[in-house]
C-alpha cells in the first residue's frame, strides 16, 4: 500500500471508530428510557397515536 492509501484508511478508521464512541458517549448521558418523551400534548395521546398507525397501515 502507499502512503496515501494508509492515511486515507487510519483517516477513515478515526472517523468510524469516533463516531461509534461519540454515540456510545451520547447514549450514556441521553439514556432511550429518557428519549421520545411526548409530555402532555394532546396528539400525543395513545389513542391518537394508534390511530395513525392503524391509518398508516392501510
Amino acid at each position: 500500500m502507499t502512503g496515501i492509501a494508509i492515511t486515507m484508511m487510519i483517516m477513515f478508521m478515526i472517523v468510524i471508530w469516533g463516531g461509534l464512541a461519540a454515540t456510545l458517549v451520547h447514549l450514556q448521558r441521553h439514556p432511550d428510557e429518557q428519549s421520545g418523551h411526548f409530555g402532555t400534548h394532546p396528539l400525543t395521546t395513545d389513542e391518537v397515536l394508534i390511530a395513525q398507525e392503524i391509518r398508516d397501515d392501510v
